[in-house]
Parts: C-alpha cells; sequence; structure tokens
C-alpha cells in the first residue's frame, strides 16, 4: 500500500465496518508513537459512530496535550488487505490544526506484523 505524505507525515487509507455501516477514511496517519488507534469524531458520524451512554470516557496524552475520547469496538477494520474484528478505536476531536481522519496507532501494527517501508513509501503486512 502507497504512504502518502502530507503536511510532511506518514498517511494511509483504511477501511472500517460499524455496526454494519462501511466507512473509508483517507488521510488516517501512521503513528508508532501513538499506543492506540484514535478516529476523528466528525469523520466517524456518519456512520452513526457517536457518544452513548455507555461508552468508555478516558484521558489521552501526547505531545499536543490531553484529550477526551470515547472508546468503541469496530466490526472490523482493514489496512492493505488485512483486516481484523473487534478492533477497539478511541474517538475524539482530533484538533490538532491539520485535516486528519484518524490515527493508526502501534497496537494495531504490533497485532499485524505492519512494515514501513520509507525508501519506498510503502506499507506492507508481514502475515505469519
Amino acid at each position: 500500500m502507497k504512504i502518502l505524505e502530507i503536511y510532511g507525515l506518514p498517511f494511509i487509507s483504511i477501511k472500517l465496518e460499524f455496526r454494519g455501516e462501511l466507512l473509508q477514511l483517507e488521510k488516517v496517519l501512521l503513528d508508532t508513537g501513538s499506543a492506540s488507534t484514535l478516529l476523528n469524531a466528525d469523520a466517524v458520524r456518519e456512520v452513526g459512530m457517536v457518544p452513548e451512554e455507555d461508552d468508555i470516557v478516558d484521558i489521552i496524552r501526547g505531545v499536543g496535550g490531553i484529550e477526551y475520547v470515547y472508546t468503541k469496538s469496530l466490526d472490523s477494520i482493514t489496512v492493505d488487505g488485512t483486516t481484523i474484528n473487534n478492533f477497539q478505536v478511541e474517538i475524539g476531536n482530533m484538533d490538532y490544526g491539520l485535516e486528519i481522519d484518524g490515527i493508526l496507532g502501534f497496537n494495531f501494527m504490533k497485532q499485524t506484523g505492519v512494515v514501513i517501508n520509507t525508501n519506498l513509501m510503502e506499507l506492507s503486512i508481514d502475515k505469519p
């Protein structure tokens, strides 16, 4: 899968399914320094991913400060043809001064064996 450089950062596209609704996100940052995968609340609202009473709310901390997020379990997430079912993500405002649909975090990369080749600007999944 090709990696696009936007704002000097690596971006890919992902597909997700939530309660039977499909969504493709085009501007997802690859971030090995992010422990979890975070999606932009505005980008996922169209598939009904909104805060609900029983959602877990948490505070995440990063270089940009703190942010309140809520947790959802996706039916599935697909990157480069590899799908994980029942994948947990965090949803937040992601007001970082960049137009961004989400962050693909280390939790996904570790689980799937993501290989990032910056020479070729490609992402692949090292399937066992």
